[in-house]
């Protein structure tokens, strides 16, 4: 099948934006990339396009949230490739619909389709989704199953195995280039037949609502984050390290990294089995309060926010009687001048909102990958204790006997021969 004449070098670019699930690394020291695999396929999706498209030199074949670009402040670069990318091409996996940022990066993206719907509220085709590792259909959120998707042209081996089994086995290396071209034509093939208009890029696209609520894993997650938004900061505090809404705290922010620690967070939590729900400590409160957990939580505390009187309110409901299934981090980072002189008065502040905090489900890290190492342990105890703190509930019905195992004669007696 010949392509369709590719749109003209003064189109916008990047032709596709790379939505995928970051896997963290187990291993905060070693220095091979857990996600080099998906940088692998993207730079082929990148190639193809280049030699099917007249794309313009310098302009961007297609965009991937790539973690260490110096220079790069996340998250304005990924939400202006969010607001002028030509295709949102999702990377279908487990993990995908399990993470509250990808799902994020899928709701901007229909939020700027919905201003070409048709009369008939229909959105134009612009998600062109991909599998990374496939997915039972009826295993996926509505929102997915909404997208018409076929894998034919890719070939038996790429819809049995995903782009993760194909490029992972050397023996399949022609099915993995065949599936990579034939995924690039339909790139371009989507962005010259449905055009949407580029939008201002805004960064409050992290206060969407991801729209896989209805993807249900086994273990929901709550990450609470208790910091302030960049308007309700304490009088004097550096607003380096703060974003749009408490979500966006990022007290480890450097040039290598950008990304909010709640998303970090999430990282971590779905490499261990668990699907985090982000939310701010005000968004959290009833059920953080409540003597009957619904689930683990994970409360990332920052010490200046337990300066403000409405958080300390919060923090202490929260605390009042010894929730074991909340675990509490603190972060602490050296780095920053204006916490490290202020320290002692801000370790006061957070023993005063928490006095009752467990010592086996909180902890404080003073760095990143100390973070990395913490949380894992941390969220498999509040796993623990809130299993062994929530109420059991028998199944409707009358009772039943007791099972038991039957002997030899039993057996002979109820199927005699």
């Amino acid at each position: 099948m010949v392509p369709p004449p590719a749109p003209g070098p003064n189109d916008q670019s990047p032709y596709f934006f790379l939505s995928y699930a970051h896997i963290p690394s187990h291993d905060p020291a070693r220095r091979d990339d857990p996600n080099r695999w998906v940088k692998k396929l993207f730079e082929d999706l990148c190639e193809h396009i280049n030699n099917l498209t007249n794309l313009r030199p310098g302009a961007a074949a297609g965009f991937m949230d790539v973690e260490l670009r110096s220079g790069h402040h996340w998250p304005e670069r990924l939400s202006e490739a969010l607001a002028t990318c030509r295709v949102f091409v999702p990377l279908y996996s487990p993990r995908y619909f399990e993470s509250e940022q990808c799902g994020k990066e899928w709701a901007a993206f229909l939020h700027r389709l919905s201003n070409h719907a048709n009369p008939e509220g229909q959105l134009p085709e612009a998600i062109v989704p991909a599998l990374w590792i496939p997915l039972p259909p009826h295993q996926l959120p509505e929102v997915a199953k909404s997208i018409q998707f076929a894998h034919e042209g890719q070939g038996p081996r790429y819809r049995d195995e995903g782009f993760y089994g194909l490029i992972k086995v050397s023996s399949m290396r022609s099915q993995y280039q065949r599936a990579t071209l034939t995924l690039a034509r339909r790139i371009v093939e989507v962005a010259a037949r449905t055009r949407i208009s580029v939008m201002n890029p805004t960064p409050e696209y992290q206060a969407f609502a991801s729209p896989f609520r209805d993807y249900l894993p086994q273990r929901p997650l709550k990450v609470t984050v208790a910091a302030p938004s960049l308007s309700g900061l304490p009088k004097g505090r550096n607003p380096y390290y703060y974003g749009h809404t408490p979500q966006g705290w990022n007290p480890y922010r450097c040039e290598t990294s950008t990304r909010p620690l709640a998303a970090y967070a999430a990282d971590i939590a779905a490499a261990h089995g668990f699907q985090a729900e982000i939310g701010s400590l005000e968004e959290h409160a009833n059920e953080l309060t409540s003597e009957t957990p619904l689930g683990p939580a994970v409360m990332l505390v920052d010490p200046w926010a337990t300066t403000r009187a409405d958080c300390q309110a919060q923090l202490r409901k929260v605390d009042r009687g010894g929730k074991r299934w909340v675990g509490v981090v603190v972060p602490w980072n050296d780095d920053d001048g204006q916490t490290a002189r202020e320290r002692a008065r801000l370790r006061r502040s957070v023993d005063q909102c928490l006095p009752g905090r467990p010592s086996e489900t909180s902890a404080d890290v003073d760095s990143l990958s100390a973070f990395h190492r913490v949380l894992p342990d941390l969220l498999g105890k509040a796993a623990n204790q809130f299993f062994r703190t929530a109420p059991a509930y028998p199944p409707a019905g009358p009772s039943s006997r007791k099972p038991r195992l039957m002997d030899p004669e039993d057996r002979h007696d109820q199927h005699p021969g």
